[in-house]
């Protein structure tokens, strides 16, 4: 039996989103015990440093994950899916409720190391 998958961007959409609920029920289950300590009112942003050159792939599956935590994440991107980032460069920027950019933490950052170190031995 041949499985094939298009490749369209509705079809990437609908595994990056059910993917990353798969990941959300494993990873933060019934609640973020930590996250809930913060004040539920406070915001903040997180930037994502790569930690060495790298081709940075899996933004679908980071959208995925915040839209799904929160809607009201919103992820700036500083490298385009696809390209090089050099080491200590900052690849992404996410905003939003603190209690939901730590709930969704982990898993965004699994998905993006994860498909990015792929992506990068693919490119070597």
């Amino acid at each position: 039996m041949t499985v094939s998958f298009d490749g369209s961007p509705a079809a990437l959409a609908a595994l990056a989103d059910a993917d990353a609920a798969r990941a959300l029920a494993e990873d933060v289950g019934a609640g973020d015990l930590t996250a809930s300590l913060v004040d539920p009112v406070r915001r903040a942003q997180a930037r994502v440093l790569a930690r060495e050159a790298a081709v940075i792939c899996g933004a679908p599956w980071v959208e995925a994950t915040l839209r799904q935590v929160d809607p009201s994440l919103q992820a700036t991107w500083l490298v385009a899916e696809g390209q090089r980032c050099a080491a200590d460069q900052v690849v992404l920027e996410v905003t939003g409720p603190a209690r939901s950019l730590l709930t969704a933490e982990r898993t965004m950052l699994n998905f993006l190391q994860l498909l990015s170190a792929v992506a990068t031995a693919t490119a070597t």
